[in-house]
């Protein structure tokens, strides 16, 4: 049973913030084929809009992609604050901390992402700060431990400081811990087992509180099932969705605003219709942050078509439309509409004017919940987080509660313990019979740089073409 229409305005459905991928070209293709899904920003650093002038490189979007949230960066109150002042100029519906990235990169990088998690009194004060500076809604994501700091007790302990220091009442939990020292970015999204049951605990034990679940789930029909779970009448607030909206956008999101949010039709009859939108607002954005010495044009029209490459995966003209698209990038046109143009006669008629797909919504379990804290009424003591996050800082993985372990040995048991999750993904979009096209290089977590905070670049166009032209060794392999 889908969710109700009067649930259109509820966070129902996100796709997560990535680094590289949800930029603001992406998500006008995501939200022309979802009216109702949430969508994120990249996460941009506090000081990126503080000292850069042109503050619309980073924070600039069409009103129709509204509802909307920039994701911030950052470890500093007085900063982020001031940065809050500028994104919320621009309309943005929330303003969400990152709590939860694990690169090492952003951890070592004043201090921000994941490695937050072990200064729960400072998040407080950093939510606090934003809420007080600006009228927006503020969120956390986070994950559920880091480290050794990892058990449910010192989980319950971060939302308790965070929510009664600062006010906020919504957290969006990636059901994993992470490794800050000993696996990757990408291993620290695969490796540690993912525990739905203790996000629902946390609704359990935090009832007035709002939690969403990330993590696992690729597709909005496993997005309602999960909304529909109940465990001891805990139910979740919504669902956040990743790397599958990116790699697999139409089967992902075509059919989540009937399936999810309860609408009477999706917003997009056919991959026809958002091609024609989409092309229409390229055309229009090409150039629009200026033009380079060169001649160059930012963004350039090869930035602007990168979402369209995974429009079709999955179709059996997928993987010669990413090919035909990326030649027709080669030649250096001057619009999307004639890139467009040239391709499209690669896909079928009856996949261009294919309807979203309903899909059968898949079984949705979790393991048992953890037992209750009993210190919640006045909060577990933080210090505990200060204590351990010492010893996690110098790289010891002791073995701490149920998802204790160093790396290599999380590595060797990964396969079989990611809880529900294995159930789900059976039914989910993975296996479609085109293999899906990802950007060269693991670039989810890549923090827009200090460099770019002090005035120094802004949006990389010449990093961003390197990294093209490794894509298109990976599209015509």
């Amino acid at each position: 049973m889908a969710a109700t229409s009067a649930n259109s305005d509820r966070q129902l459905l996100s796709v997560a913030p990535m680094m590289d991928w949800t930029d603001v070209h992406y998500r006008q293709m995501a939200r022309l084929i979802s009216k109702h899904t949430w969508l994120y920003t990249e996460m941009v650093v506090d000081q990126t809009i503080i000292h850069n002038p042109n503050t619309d490189r980073f924070l600039w979007f069409p009103p129709e992609q509204r509802p909307i949230v920039c994701q911030l960066g950052g470890s500093d109150p007085a900063k982020l604050a001031e940065a809050a002042k500028i994104v919320a100029r621009y309309g943005y519906d929330e303003i969400n901390l990152n709590c939860g990235c694990p690169s090492d990169r952003v951890a070592g990088a004043g201090c921000f992402g994941a490695s937050l998690m072990l200064q729960p009194d400072t998040v407080a004060e950093c939510c606090s700060a934003m809420r007080q500076a600006v009228d927006s809604t503020i969120t956390v994501k986070c994950r559920l431990g880091v480290d050794n700091v990892d058990s449910y007790e010192a989980l319950c302990n971060f939302i308790s400081v965070v929510s009664k220091g600062s006010g906020v009442s919504h957290f969006i939990m990636h059901a994993r811990k992470c490794l800050l020292k000993g696996l990757s970015p990408h291993e620290n999204r695969t490796i540690p087992p993912l525990r739905y049951e203790w996000v629902f605990a946390l609704k359990r034990d935090f009832p007035h509180l709002e939690f969403s679940l990330n993590g696992g789930l690729d597709s909005c029909q496993q997005a309602a099932a999960a909304l529909q779970h109940s465990v001891d009448g805990a139910s979740i607030h919504g669902v956040m969705i990743g790397r599958s909206a990116y790699n697999h956008p139409w089967a992902c999101l075509a059919d989540a605003d009937v399936a999810v949010f309860g609408a009477a039709e999706n917003a997009a009859k056919s991959r026809r219709e958002v091609l024609a939108k989409y092309v229409e607002y390229a055309d229009a954005v090409v150039g629009r942050y200026g033009v380079k010495p060169d001649g160059s044009r930012m963004p350039n029209v090869r930035t602007v078509a990168r979402p369209l490459l995974n429009l079709f995966v999955g179709e059996p003209s997928g993987r010669k439309w990413r090919h035909l698209l990326d030649v027709a990038l080669l030649k250096k046109p001057a619009t999307i509409s004639e890139v467009v143009q040239e391709v499209i006669k690669c896909v079928p008629e009856h996949v261009l004017d294919a309807p979203p797909k309903p899909r059968a919504q898949p079984a949705f379990a979790t393991a048992q919940l953890p037992p209750p804290i009993c210190s919640l009424a006045d909060g577990p003591a933080s210090a505990e987080w200060a204590r351990r996050g010492e010893v996690s800082a110098g790289g010891n993985y002791g073995k701490d509660c149920c998802t204790s372990g160093s790396a290599p040995s999380m590595q060797a048991a990964a396969a079989g313990q990611n809880g529900g999750a294995a159930e789900i993904s059976a039914n989910g979009v993975a296996g479609l019979d085109d293999t899906e096209w990802q950007p060269g290089g693991d670039q989810q977590y890549s923090p827009v740089t200090v460099l770019q905070s002090a005035g120094i670049g802004g949006e990389n166009e010449e990093r961003s073409e390197k990294r093209l032209k490794s894509e298109r060794v990976m599209v015509g392999a």
